[in-house]
């Protein structure tokens, strides 16, 4: 299944809570731990994104958000919420085949740009919320649960694993066949490894602090740069999907240009890319450019660098995320 679901321009760029939890807002070290799930080792800030895992060394892609209702059972009942208005792009109801338990992605199209949330470990997906249906911001699109391939959440931890995402490849079926193998994918281009994470607490800071100024472009193009590559072609499927992303040079134009200039976070989003002319000989690869080694170590989970020496190099985490980025299936 091909990615370019058609989507449906959203008026307001602004992104709602996606359950009733807003403690969120208050502001206080004590709202944050109602707010965010923790792993088995109790402490809330395992549920934020980033390098919050394993002392800093696992990466969680999203943001857990604790559960304000519970049954009889002591069930979660929360209903769960469509971030922003889009098109409902994929649902997984067969737990057992990912780690997301029952989840739902939905498409956005945001300031020219693909967006996708994803809402993971629900306990069921509501009644007509289907590939290919439209559902307004704020619709419930189900219900918070504890669904995992590996079998269900603790109760005291249940959540919504929430996920404000960018596409990687809508090729990415044919390129895991190639690179993994004997190995199973079982949702296609809606493998949750097939989309890179922006930070759904920042942004929804950000969307209060600047109001109606909030502007998801620049937000993503305002991340610091970890390292720059130049990657030797002309065109690839990123380049495409996210056009606002590029940075035009006027002095650069199509005949003359022979690839793009990639700054990345440090958490592997390419949140930039300008067309450049590469006047050394031809690199025959990527080639990477321009490290801010001061962001080494807070970005460690990700793996994405390696030291030889004192000499940084792309690991081969950055390579296959390269690898994927530029896959045209040829």
């Amino acid at each position: 299944m091909a990615l370019n679901i058609a989507l449906k321009i959203s008026a307001q760029p602004a992104f709602r809570m996606p359950t009733p939890n807003l403690t969120l807002f208050d502001g206080q070290t004590s709202a944050a731990e109602s707010f965010f799930a923790p792993t088995q080792s109790g402490h809330w800030e395992t549920g934020r994104y980033g390098c919050t895992r394993t002392s800093g060394w696992q990466f969680h892609e999203g943001i857990d958000i604790k559960f304000t209702q519970q049954d009889k059972r002591g069930e979660p009942t929360d209903p769960i919420f469509a971030t922003a208005g889009g098109t409902v792009c994929y649902t997984n109801q067969q737990p057992g085949l990912s780690n997301f338990g029952n989840y739902i992605i939905i498409g956005h199209q945001i300031e020219g740009l693909e967006i996708f949330s994803i809402y993971a470990h629900l306990s069921e997906i509501a009644d007509g919320v289907v590939s290919g249906r439209k559902v307004e911001a704020g619709a419930r699109i189900g219900t918070m649960g504890r669904t995992s391939n590996a079998g269900n959440i603790a109760r005291f931890r249940a959540h919504l694993h929430f996920e404000i995402t960018l596409a990687i490849n809508e090729g990415y079926a044919e390129w895991f066949e190639i690179n993994s193998p004997g190995q199973t994918n079982d949702h296609g281009p809606w493998n949750g490894r097939n989309f890179l994470g922006l930070d759904p607490e920042q942004i929804f800071m950000e969307q209060i602090r600047k109001g109606e100024d909030f502007s998801l472009k620049d937000y993503i193009q305002g991340q610091e740069s970890y390292f720059s590559v130049y990657i030797p072609k002309k065109s690839f499927p990123w380049t495409k999907r996210y056009k606002p992303l590029i940075v035009q040079a006027p002095e650069v134009n199509d005949a003359r240009k022979t690839g793009y200039i990639v700054h990345f976070n440090g958490y592997g989003l390419p949140y930039q890319l300008s067309p450049t002319v590469w006047n050394k000989s031809e690199p025959l690869d990527v080639e990477l450019i321009q490290v801010n080694g001061n962001l080494y170590d807070p970005f460690k989970c990700r793996r994405l660098l390696s030291l030889k020496g004192t000499e940084f190099q792309l690991s081969k985490t950055a390579l296959n995320l390269i690898d994927l980025l530029t896959f045209n299936g040829d």
